[in-house]
């Protein structure tokens, strides 16, 4: 937008800008795993999982993109609220809208992820004609379903996991109590998904088969959410961290 003779644009994740500086993010935690492992920098054998909290798909798809130039990332997982549009297309390709519900994690309260049209556009391995079949389809019915081949394409690389408020509330309260640490709401969500995915980073054994090292994402300080985070912790639990 221009006014004024000055020229504005959106810095939200819609801007292709997001997403790329995003890719930082996946490289420098990358950069950081191998070092914890003792492994070497492109070692194949030492890929890393990653869960982060999800709404627009933005920083997924920047995570995606390092993995496309060669990052050895392993699965990039999407923790949703009960706006789960990403879980179940990730699940069983339906790309399918629905009507936005308040949750405590208002920040990943999304209808329609903008930027899964990028990562569609790289698992369809760059071709721009079928994407745009689909983004028309999904503008003019709301509706996309991924066939098999491409379903399978998205699980090459994909997991996503589905978490409540209930949910969500009861991990913040198990990781204070376990690792005396206090996350925001949407970092919880991504703690709770990696949880439901098998990830046993709280306490017991891990229920994915051979195991890869895992980080959790976390997206912003709980003081931004202490109506959420005191809802969840109590007030005293509040105090603590506070």
């Amino acid at each position: 937008e221009t006014f004024g003779g000055r020229t504005f644009c959106g810095i939200n994740s819609y801007n292709i800008g997001r997403p790329l500086m995003q890719m930082v993010h996946f490289i420098w935690i990358y950069l950081r795993m191998v070092e914890k492992f003792e492994a070497e920098p492109g070692d194949t054998n030492c890929l890393i999982d990653m869960v982060l909290p999800t709404g627009a798909m933005g920083n997924i798809t920047g995570g995606f993109m390092a993995k496309q130039m060669g990052v050895p990332i392993g699965m990039l997982c999407a923790g949703v609220n009960i706006n789960d549009i990403t879980y179940r297309v990730m699940s069983n390709g339906e790309f399918h809208w629905k009507k936005i519900q308040k949750t405590m994690s208002d920040a990943i309260n999304i209808e329609v992820p903008y930027n899964f049209e990028r990562i569609a556009y790289y698992i369809t391995g760059e071709n721009h004609i079928l994407i745009k079949e689909w983004m028309l389809t999904m503008e003019q019915t709301r509706q996309l379903t991924l066939d098999s081949t491409w379903l399978r394409q998205l699980k090459k690389h994909f997991r996503s996991a589905r978490v409540t408020d209930d949910e969500m509330c009861n991990v913040l309260r198990q990781v204070q109590a376990t690792l005396s640490y206090v996350g925001d709401p949407h970092t919880a969500v991504a703690m709770a998904a990696a949880e439901k995915l098998g990830y046993a980073f709280n306490n017991g054994e891990s229920s994915v088969k051979e195991i890869l090292p895992m980080v959790i994402l976390a997206t912003a300080s709980p003081c931004k959410f202490q109506e959420a985070v005191t809802l969840a912790l109590g007030e005293e639990g509040w105090r603590q961290w506070e």
